[in-house]
């Protein structure tokens, strides 16, 4: 979605450069999350400057962050030992706790959005092109799960959400989480939206490590109130978006979001 650069600076510290190309001026509420989040006591990069340029009728907003060490956790997880990976991820979902702690006035702000007509036969033929038609009647019944969770239940309460909580995203050095990087997503939203995309998203051999989110969530928060019973419909939610995308997810990644939709609407496993 961006341009993103390392930049080695004479005597300095390196930096991260990041250029986003959208109409209105991007970036600037994220440095100010960002702030929030690392006063909750979560680790973020300290943003240097943020800037929009007009270039050859172009709108440029550009983002200078001060480079934070270490690897993701997604991409480092399989050359952990089972009981530091259990710990780190445990340790994510204390800081993702401490994060919903905050509010947001700013920001991209998250809300449950029930699926239209066309969207869900669209993802339904998706489910049994890919995998038949016993896949197909799973999706069906999980878009119409959460059209009822958004028509029947009160819309949840909002706190300050990352938006993209995921391991790509948790940076590892010295075996501890150093950094916790792209808040571009970042603003108003349920708890229940960051807790129920690691699910959805966090990559082979790390989906089904959720619970261990929570566990950590629940040093600093209870995290059966904080979702407030809403995972589950977000989670058919990002499960759905997956399946709809215009450039078909890999088969693995679908196959995926249909288990995710299984478990709530069939409660199996």
């Amino acid at each position: 979605m961006n341009e993103t650069y390392r930049a080695e600076l004479r005597d300095e510290t390196p930096i991260v450069v990041r250029i986003a190309r959208h109409p209105e001026g991007w970036f600037t509420d994220e440095a100010h999350l960002m702030a929030k989040a690392r006063a909750a006591g979560v680790p973020t990069p300290d943003v240097l400057g943020v800037e929009q340029v007009d270039h050859e009728g172009e709108r440029l907003s550009f983002s200078i962050q001060r480079l934070l060490p270490g690897r993701p956790l997604r991409e480092i997880a399989r050359e952990l030992a089972p009981a530091d990976l259990e710990r780190l991820i445990v340790n994510g979902g204390e800081l993702l706790a401490r994060v919903h702690g905050a509010n947001a006035s700013r920001g991209m702000k998250h809300e449950l959005e029930p699926p239209d007509e066309d969207f869900v036969t669209r993802v339904v033929g998706v489910a049994d092109q890919a995998m038949g038609p016993d896949a197909a009647g799973v999706v069906e019944r999980g878009a119409g799960l959460l059209r009822d969770a958004a028509a029947r239940r009160p819309a949840p309460g909002l706190a300050l959400a990352h938006g993209d909580w995921l391991p790509k995203h948790l940076l590892i050095d010295a075996g501890e989480i150093a950094g916790v990087i792209d808040w571009e997503f970042a603003g108003p939203a349920p708890p229940a939206f960051d807790l129920a995309h690691w699910e959805v998203a966090a990559g082979e051999g790390l989906y089904d490590h959720w619970r261990w989110l929570r566990r950590g969530y629940a040093r600093v928060a209870d995290p059966d109130v904080a979702d407030g019973g809403w995972v589950p419909a977000f989670a058919i939610f990002f499960a759905l978006d997956v399946l709809g995308w215009r450039n078909p997810a890999p088969p693995g990644r679908l196959r995926r979001c249909v288990e995710v939709i299984r478990r709530y609407v069939d409660g199996r496993p």
